[in-house]
């Protein structure tokens, strides 16, 4: 099962039986383990599984506490909670008070919501989240220079990251995180049909720059940000999976152009984290700056 159907399918079983006593109780035909799909979970949202149910559950039961007379004990069993003492300490771990409190007590209370998943998520069956604005500082990177045409882009670059990943990365001194992966793409003139694209590693300096390699600095910048999660090797980011990438990428983006211009024409980063890579999953993400409107 592709990983965008796959967590869509999860979601919606927690959202329809959301007082599920049982973690398994979601799993149960989904074509993977409890323990990659808690990994899986816990990579795509940043949440662990088991307390996005938790939060969920909790959320369904104070329908139950503030819009009914219903006994503690009565909606603590309803939510799937077979002791209403386990029903209780959730509940204050969660919000901060007891049920009886919370009933009482005339507060707001803030609730997790439930989570979705979009068409404009889906990348080829894989994932795609953003856009999100970060302050990105300077830095420098030290790699190999390669001109590559904007329309070849898709293919020529992936190529050129694992030449350089594999066969040359290591020539680079003193790296300060020899494990990432950066892929650094500036557009000398608009009207060049040409890039120059930099496969990277960071380092603390341009002091030390190997012969055939090539330094450059990032400039601190405001940016936007997006994140990638495949159910492959992040050498398998294909020509479709890239193209496909980066139209979401343009889409996402144009759907905000109102807050800001994206200056992508200045440059990009691609950032890989290889250590994230799990044997099942990995991620890239994309930054390039921009100018608030």
């Amino acid at each position: 099962m592709e990983l965008y159907k796959l967590l869509s399918e999860l979601l919606s079983r927690i959202e329809e039986n959301v007082s599920g006593t049982r973690e398994a109780e979601y799993v149960v035909d989904l074509p993977i383990s409890i323990v990659h799909l808690r990994r899986l979970f816990k990579f795509a949202f940043g949440v662990p599984l088991q307390s996005y149910i938790r939060s969920r559950k909790l959320a369904a039961s104070l329908e139950h506490l503030m819009l009914s007379e219903k006994r503690i004990l009565d909606i603590a069993i309803e939510c799937g909670y077979e002791h209403e003492q386990t029903y209780i300490r959730a509940f204050k771990r969660e919000y901060g008070l007891t049920p009886g409190e919370c009933r009482h007590s005339g507060r707001n209370i803030h609730i997790t919501a439930p989570l979705h998943l979009f068409p404009k998520n889906n990348v080829c069956g894989n994932l795609v989240y953003g856009p999100n604005m970060v302050m990105m500082p300077s830095f420098h990177l030290i790699g190999q220079m390669y001109r590559i045409e904007i329309a070849e882009a898709p293919t020529k670059a992936p190529e050129a990251a694992k030449q350089f990943w594999w066969n040359n990365r290591h020539k680079v001194p003193s790296p300060v995180e020899p494990n990432i992966y950066y892929g650094l793409t500036k557009t000398l003139d608009p009207s060049f049909s040409w890039t120059h694209y930099l496969p990277s590693i960071r380092v603390q300096n341009l002091n030390d720059i190997p012969d055939g390699f090539s330094g450059d600095t990032v400039p601190a910048s405001l940016c936007v940000g997006f994140r990638y999660i495949g159910n492959h090797h992040y050498e398998e980011i294909s020509e479709l999976r890239a193209e496909a990438l980066y139209h979401a990428i343009d889409r996402l983006a144009k759907e905000n152009e109102g807050k800001y211009e994206l200056l992508d024409s200045e440059f990009f980063v691609e950032k890989i984290d290889t250590n994230a890579y799990d044997g099942e999953y990995c991620q890239m993400e994309w930054f390039a700056p921009i100018r608030v409107k």
